[in-house]
């Protein structure tokens, strides 16, 4: 199997989950060590302050970038365990149509640390704004051998 191939499976099992699918979410890009989703504004992730994304929608659409990033690292038999911690600074209240978070790996080993941007994906004047900046530290498994 090529790396072009799993990632392409990897993405499609993301987004076939009812969580990612209710919320809006989508998979754009994918490469080692690197995730680009994007959310669409809509009646389940609003109901922030200034009619905005929900700070805890945000904080776990950080957090489900950060997993797929790190999916892209996985090897055999390895597996994300749990998410140690999550924290974010909220800079912009999230109020456009789209949203976009990027994720990038910065350590991977057992414990995995991601760097996540979450932003304006609209065009215009805004787009590419600092909506939150999110660092999510999980923890890795490996199975029995």
């Amino acid at each position: 199997m090529t790396v072009e191939t799993r990632f392409d499976e990897l993405a499609r099992s993301w987004e076939a989950r009812p969580l990612l699918r209710e919320l809006g979410i989508t998979v754009r890009e994918i490469e080692p060590g690197r995730a680009l989703l994007a959310m669409e504004r809509n009646g389940t992730n609003v109901s922030g302050v200034r009619d905005s994304i929900n700070g805890g929608v945000q904080a776990t659409y950080a957090e489900l970038a950060a997993h797929i990033a790190i999916g892209t690292l996985l090897g055999d038999g390895e597996r994300i365990d749990r998410t140690q911690d999550v924290s974010v600074s909220y800079v912009y209240s999230a109020t456009s149509m789209w949203t976009i978070a990027e994720a990038r790996v910065l350590r991977h080993g057992r414990l995995t640390v991601v760097d996540v941007d979450v932003r304006v994906g609209d065009a215009g004047e805004d787009e590419g704004r600092l909506n939150a900046k999110a660092r999510v530290t999980c923890s890795l498994a490996r199975a029995p051998r």
